[in-house]
């Protein structure tokens, strides 16, 4: 465990694209068509509404969740014969449970040739950025697995790398982080538990992943958000949260993924008091800091990039692919079981995005001493 005392100014991390597709159901006109989604007419053709910008036309889906049904589909199905996903972390990791879902998605949709396999680059995240951008630049069939830990990890283990310097396919997951104590906490609301908060900041022992990840921002913007000064901020990491508050009194509250607590609180064992969401999300029971007059929406973001040197056609024949795997059947089973959501960004717009993103992080990192 490592324990830190955070100095810094006010974070602001904003959910942005993120969205829930409906099931598929009456056919989508051309005019605002998306993969997968149905049609009316075969051989109509939606100019542009490719996710790379190209043209998608209306045919029977022969093979995939949508087999037999008449869809909007690109004119060629994108097909990666050599697949090989670099996964920055274990393969027990939540990097590898999202790139195994990607490459089981894949492979129901009949975007591979031969079997993908999986290659785990352990942390710290300098290896796996070195491994991408330099190790496999101009090398096809890689499609290296990134997120916010990532993006941090670049600064904090000193790699020499970022991950914008791989290029950027496709941001396509996102997940809201939770605030949860003991079952039999004295907290029964977020109220209460501010309200303590406010009184004695430094006397909240604060338990979340890694240090410099997104549990640190979002306790560090929800002292922000509460006015309280984060030279106060009592934050030890832990690389099993849950465990960490059930077994050891200190602890006032966690913080991590929603996902990480759900089980725990379905067995009674854990109470979520709170969400980062921007809004009510079905099925969860908790309510969103928003809707306690608390300004704090934070995401953890799953996304994909290609190495270097990556041919432009490369890069749109994988935009194309991860797109049918963002509408598939498969990829939102997975996204549901993860009680997670679609978080889709391709090409250009994620590369933009993620350059900003890395900008600010640095920033904040530099802010609270991390640098």
């Amino acid at each position: 465990m490592k324990k830190i005392v955070i100095a810094a100014t006010a974070l602001a991390l904003v959910a942005t694209g993120v969205t829930a597709a409906p099931a598929n159901a009456a056919p989508v006109a051309a005019a605002r068509a998306t993969v997968l989604a149905e049609c009316a007419t075969l051989g109509a053709v939606a100019a542009g509404r490719g996710a790379d910008g190209s043209n998608l036309v209306c045919r029977v889906a022969a093979t995939g969740g949508m087999k037999g049904k008449r869809v909007w589909q690109y004119s060629t199905l994108p097909k990666i014969r050599n697949l090989d996903m670099i996964i920055p972390n274990t393969l027990t990791s939540g990097f590898a449970g999202f790139g195994r879902a990607i490459v089981d998605a894949m492979k129901a949709e009949g975007l591979t040739v031969r079997e993908p396999k999986l290659t785990p680059v352990l942390t710290p995240y300098s290896n796996s950025l070195r491994y991408v951008n330099k190790d496999m630049a101009g090398k096809s069939g890689k499609l290296a697995v990134t997120g916010f830990a990532q993006v941090g990890g670049a600064y904090t283990s000193k790699s020499g790398y970022l991950v914008s310097d791989s290029i950027a396919a496709a941001r396509m997951y996102a997940e809201y982080s939770g605030i949860a104590v003991k079952a039999d906490s004295k907290y029964t609301t977020i109220e209460q538990l501010v309200a303590d908060l406010k009184k004695d900041p430094k006397s909240m022992a604060i338990v979340g992943n890694a240090v410099g990840g997104v549990d640190t921002y979002f306790a560090a913007e929800l002292f922000d958000a509460l006015g309280l000064s984060i030279k106060d901020l009592n934050y030890t990491a832990n690389s099993s949260v849950s465990s960490a508050i059930l077994s050891d009194a200190k602890y006032a509250f966690a913080i991590s993924s929603y996902g990480d607590f759900s089980a725990f609180e379905k067995a009674g064992t854990l109470r979520v008091l709170a969400i980062s969401a921007p809004r009510a999300i079905k099925g969860i029971k908790a309510p969103t800091l928003v809707s306690k007059k608390i300004d704090v929406v934070v995401q953890n973001w799953r996304g994909i990039m290609l190495p270097p040197q990556t041919p432009p056609a490369a890069r749109a024949l994988v935009i194309r692919a991860l797109d049918i795997v963002n509408a598939s059947k498969s990829y939102k089973a997975y996204l549901a079981s993860q009680n997670a959501f679609s978080n889709w960004l391709p090409g250009n717009r994620y590369s933009t995005w993620l350059k900003n993103q890395e900008r600010d992080l640095r920033r904040i990192y530099a802010e609270i001493g991390l640098l």
